[in-house]
């Protein structure tokens, strides 16, 4: 698992569950943990290894990390870096914006500025790259279509 503090300590215990085996890496340098998660690490028997991480290798049906204090080998690796809402360039057009940041749009990804759509991370949703993909292409649909549109209406 890749990741410190709240955020990694939570998803490293969710995946506790799933294995005795979970390691949660610092991926920038040294853990971020309270004294509690500590505790909480020790309890569940969470390996916990500071970063930063200086190299990844894919070898063979693992992946190899190297660390400052050595190489270690897993079978996955699992992100949980979570993520910062980058949507200062939708604030600047105007567009609205939720109070935790994320760019407001409706089902097609249309913002409140006509002709500006957004998906990803600066949307309120799934942070996943999956989702991310299926609102651009909802978001593509959506565009190619009020083209289409207006490229009828001009030539009436």
């Amino acid at each position: 698992m890749l990741g410190t503090g709240e955020h990694g300590m939570a998803e490293a215990e969710f995946l506790r569950i799933y294995s005795k085996d979970v390691a949660l890496v610092a991926p920038d340098g040294r853990h971020a943990l309270t004294r509690l998660q500590r505790l909480a690490a020790d309890r569940l028997s969470l390996q916990i290894l500071d970063g930063p991480c200086l190299d990844f290798r894919l070898a063979d049906a693992e992946v190899e990390l190297t660390l400052e204090m050595g190489r270690f080998t897993f079978d996955t690796v699992y992100p949980a870096l979570g993520c910062d809402i980058r949507s200062e360039l939708g604030s600047m057009l105007g567009t609205k914006v939720s109070d935790d940041g994320c760019i407001i749009v409706d089902v097609h990804q249309q913002t409140s500025v006509e002709g500006v759509y957004a998906g990803g991370d600066v949307v309120r949703g799934l942070d996943q790259i999956s989702n991310a993909m299926g609102q651009a292409g909802v978001a593509a649909t959506a565009i190619r279509n009020s083209l289409s549109s207006k490229l009828t209406q001009l030539r009436q």
